[in-house]
């Protein structure tokens, strides 16, 4: 396997909040090439497009300054699938501007999460910061089929946007999003119709759902584009370091070398005492892995 390891933006949020104030988002890339990683993955958020903006010019000196590839960067848009007209035109055009960052900072991949819309209304908090609500209430007149036609054609418009600029979009596989199962992204994808739509495997939240890892991979394929990496017992979607949950790692990266996956794997823990520490046990732990398959 071919593949690489980055260090993931659920670390600068569990030493920082989220999100993470624009001077601390600059502070985290100090920190994790400090820690000697030379791949990070990036999240910008709608509400600091300004700041982002403003701060650009500083983020690609702070990654150059340590040789920093970004593979991915997340446009973190909470309201997105909203049904309100006028949110969805905002949504769309966030994602753009979040889009010419990304370019700008040279990653090829731009990803979205399935985040609960205010239609489908979250009550309580993540098991881990920026993760998805435990529960939800449901508004009566909610349509599902309505919900769905206008989920698919905002990802195909999003679509269009990144494929206009070179960049694939990925979607994350999350236990608790609206979409919530392998086979209902696999679903989605199929029906948006862009031929630069993927998928981001978060091995934790797919084997908190109850499906199988190595079926789950298999199903996915080529679809598969990064891998997000980190452990549980299967009970709830944490986000622990390597061995302190019931993952079997070795199995799963044997999987996806079989389906021939060479892309990233970013660290994905979140949420634990000393994270940049565990972070870098992680990066070691999942190399030997990775060697193991070569």
């Amino acid at each position: 396997m071919k593949n690489s390891i980055a260090c993931g933006y659920t670390i600068p949020i569990t030493l920082f909040g989220i999100p993470p104030s624009p001077e601390n988002h600059l502070k985290s890339i100090e920190i994790v090439g400090r820690a000697g990683f030379r791949e990070m993955e990036l999240e910008l958020y709608d509400e600091l497009i300004p700041e982002h903006v403003r701060d650009l010019k500083k983020m690609q000196a702070a990654l150059n300054r340590f040789g920093i590839i970004v593979p991915s960067v997340m446009a973190v848009e909470e309201t997105m699938f909203s049904m309100d007209c006028s949110r969805t035109l905002k949504s769309v055009s966030d994602f753009d501007a979040i889009s010419d960052l990304v370019c700008a900072l040279g990653a090829p991949l731009i990803t979205i999460c399935g985040y609960m819309p205010p239609e489908l209304r979250p009550v309580g908090t993540g098991l881990y910061t920026g993760g998805p609500p435990t529960r939800i209430v449901v508004n009566d007149d909610f349509s599902w089929p309505f919900f769905w036609d206008h989920a698919v054609q905002l990802v195909n418009r999003l679509a269009e946007i990144a494929k206009s600029k070179g960049l694939n979009l990925l979607i994350e596989t999350r236990t608790n999003d609206w979409f919530g199962s392998v086979d209902s992204i696999i679903n989605l994808i199929d029906q948006a119709g862009s031929d630069n739509l993927g998928v981001i495997l978060d091995v934790a939240h797919v084997h908190a759902g109850k499906e199988y890892l190595a079926l789950a991979v298999r199903k996915l394929a080529t679809l598969i584009q990064l891998v997000h990496l980190s452990d549980n017992d299967s009970t709830h979607a944490y986000h622990l370091p390597p061995g302190k949950g019931n993952i079997d790692f070795q199995a799963l990266f044997h999987a996806l070398h079989i389906i021939g996956y060479e892309g990233t794997m970013v660290i994905d823990i979140s949420g634990v005492e000393n994270i940049i520490e565990e972070a870098i046990a992680a990066r070691d732990f999942f190399s030997i892995l990775l060697e193991e398959e070569k």
